[in-house]
């Protein structure tokens, strides 16, 4: 009964103060020039970077002039870290700073050619960059954009390169070079020739050709390995199905409601499900708030959905496919969540009623509470209880994989990688639980974006980068491989790899584009038509000699155990009849075959023996 009076009590509440938000001063934020070129000092210091609407009155929070520049209004991404919402001019040395915060100025304003204007994330890198060259400069003694020459930017470019940073992170720096030349017309103190003529930051940094694609490559998100994967499911879910008698306690004051370990635990365990279930990213997990989850019936089909905001793309509110236990997962954070959401509630009330205290950084804080009411993944830092930040969720998950007796540096972006990989590997055939999981009768992209046009559509670009580059490495493992193939098509592309072709990498992409590779559970299927109708995932023994059939390594175990099971049923067969004998013979031929042909060395007894035959 309490607990119904105190969502009584504070249910309307919460409702008004999450619409009681504060609001960029659009109307300030118009006025204020797209550069600062040829203004006055006075002019140009008096420049409004940011302001906000409270409580109906107009609040400038930074102007040009000021060392720092808060830009928390502009950053809308939940689980952004308190540092990186304001950009600090202290970093950059004071005979730079007035050309470095024009230069900066514009490109946000306008950005650069053919690209829309940079977020705060992306600002600020650009002056974590610029402060790097500009500290360089002055290890060397120059202290004026205009002083640089050639040389300097030759050096600086070794300087970086020598220090090992990856190809991605050094182009990246010599970017903000580039965007020094290209606006230096913001500043009398400019750059004053490119930095690089007839080259590019990419070219310098190395990441072209083949260079690029290994670093691309190298840059991917390691994918969790399959035995550390079901580690961490069956850890998060035995700590799920505790959650309730663990928060009995809680709420019967035997646990404490932050110190707990096991407490925290539950949250961190909600977020790892969530993230294999759905492929979210950690700033839509986080992003997540009470009565996320729906189910639907469609076409005869159950579909079960979590709805939260993607912010990468801007593509908004989208929703997430689910398994049906994702509504439990929901409904235990939820509860974990409670108390700490009427605690946050409480604090906005009592900040909201002292106007006289209206800092900048009260009114942060009021913003972000506001924000925050509804949402379950929740953390109390310095500044009391908000959303865990993403570097935050990096070190929850390191404490996560520990106690799961793991080994492995589990990230959040980890996650969405499995849930592509995986969701990638059941359309090959590989994981056919996932079509029971979802309750769908196939994993298929066109029947996932008609069910529900608010998806994220970049999670099903990566779940087919997964799928193509998958069939690329099975492709290149029969052709380019020396391990022996069996079945019809098996025989062929073994013959294929004594041709010389002048690009067989080129080769290999272009017919992983071009052709379908289909799973049985015991053979590849090559089938560009009908084939054979399905007849072959019953009726094994087909794909042995099917001419559209594949059977490599992946699929050994299987036919080893068919060939053991076989074995075992001739006794049962002889029982029955000879034409049960005569099929399991059959069937135990056929498996010997396909093992010969894999090159697996058969237990003592023939097939054909006196043993099979008599």
């Amino acid at each position: 009964m309490a607990k119904a009076h105190r969502f009584a009590v504070t249910g309307p509440y919460l409702q008004r103060a999450a619409g009681r938000a504060l609001t960029n001063a659009y109307g300030v934020l118009i006025e204020q020039p797209l550069s600062v070129a040829g203004l006055d000092e006075t002019t140009r210091r008096n420049v409004v970077i940011s302001a906000v609407i409270d409580s109906g009155q107009e609040r400038v929070l930074s102007r040009y002039g000021d060392l720092v520049w808060e830009m928390w209004p502009f950053v809308s991404t939940p689980n952004t870290l308190e540092g990186s919402k304001r950009l600090n001019w202290s970093r950059i040395p004071e005979p730079f700073r007035e050309a470095s915060k024009a230069v900066l100025f514009r490109y946000w304003r306008v950005g650069t050619e053919g690209a829309t204007p940079p977020g705060v994330a992306r600002l600020q890198n650009f002056l974590g960059n610029l402060a790097v060259f500009l500290r360089y400069l002055e290890s060397v003694g120059v202290s004026s954009f205009a002083d640089v020459h050639p040389i300097h930017i030759t050096n600086y470019v070794r300087d970086q390169t020598d220090r090992g940073h990856v190809s991605g992170t050094l182009a990246s720096k010599f970017f903000t070079l580039e965007r020094l030349y290209a606006f230096r017309d913001q500043h009398p103190d400019r750059l004053r020739f490119h930095p690089w003529p007839n080259s590019s930051a990419t070219e310098m940094a190395g990441r072209v050709g083949q260079a690029r694609k290994a670093s691309e490559k190298d840059c991917r998100t390691p994918l969790i390995p399959a035995a550390a994967a079901q580690a961490f499911f069956t850890h998060a879910e035995t700590i799920l199905n505790n959650a309730d008698s663990i928060l009995d306690e809680r709420d019967a004051g035997r646990r404490a409601a932050w110190r707990d370990p096991e407490i925290t635990a539950i949250r961190n365990a909600c977020f790892y499900l969530l993230g294999v279930l759905t492929g979210m990213r950690s700033s839509e997990l986080s992003g997540i708030e009470v009565g996320a989850g729906r189910t639907e019936i469609k076409n005869g089909y159950t579909f079960h959905w979590i709805k939260s905001f993607e912010h990468k793309t801007k593509k908004g509110v989208v929703e997430f496919l689910m398994p049906s236990m994702g509504h439990d997962v929901l409904r235990v954070l939820e509860r974990w969540s409670e108390p700490h959401r009427m605690g946050l509630a409480e604090r906005l009330r009592g900040w909201e009623a002292n106007q006289g205290e209206r800092t900048h950084g009260r009114m942060q804080q009021i913003a972000e509470a506001r924000a925050n009411l509804g949402k379950l993944f929740l953390g109390k830092g310095p500044r009391g209880i908000s959303l865990v930040s993403g570097t935050g969720w990096g070190d929850a998950l390191q404490t996560f994989a520990k106690a799961a007796g793991v080994d492995w540096a589990l990230a959040p972006h980890q996650m969405r990688r499995l849930y592509a990989y995986s969701f990638a590997r059941h359309r090959l055939g590989g994981l056919l639980f996932l079509k029971e999981q979802f309750k769908h009768s196939s994993i298929n992209m066109t029947q996932l974006y008609a069910a529900n046009p608010r998806q994220d559509a970049a999670l099903y670009d990566e779940i087919l980068e997964e799928t193509r580059q998958h069939k690329i490495q099975t492709i290149t493992g029969w052709l380019e491989g020396e391990e022996l193939l069996a079945g019809g098509a098996g025989d062929k592309i073994m013959a294929l790899r004594a041709q010389d072709f002048p690009d067989r990498k080129a080769m290999i992409e272009e017919t992983s584009d071009r052709i379908t590779i289909r799973s049985t559970g015991h053979a590849w299927c090559l089938a560009q038509d009908a084939g054979c109708g399905g007849s072959g995932i019953y009726e094994k023994g087909r794909c042995g000699t099917c001419r559209n059939g594949i059977i490599d390594g992946h699929f050994k175990p299987f036919w080893q155990e068919t060939y053991r099971h076989q074995r075992e049923l001739l006794e049962e067969a002889r029982k029955l009849g000879p034409g049960d004998v005569k099929r399991v013979q059959r069937d135990l031929e056929e498996a010997a075959r396909v093992l010969n042909d894999l090159g697996v060395e058969l237990p003592g007894e023939e097939p054909n023996g006196s043993e099979a035959n008599s």
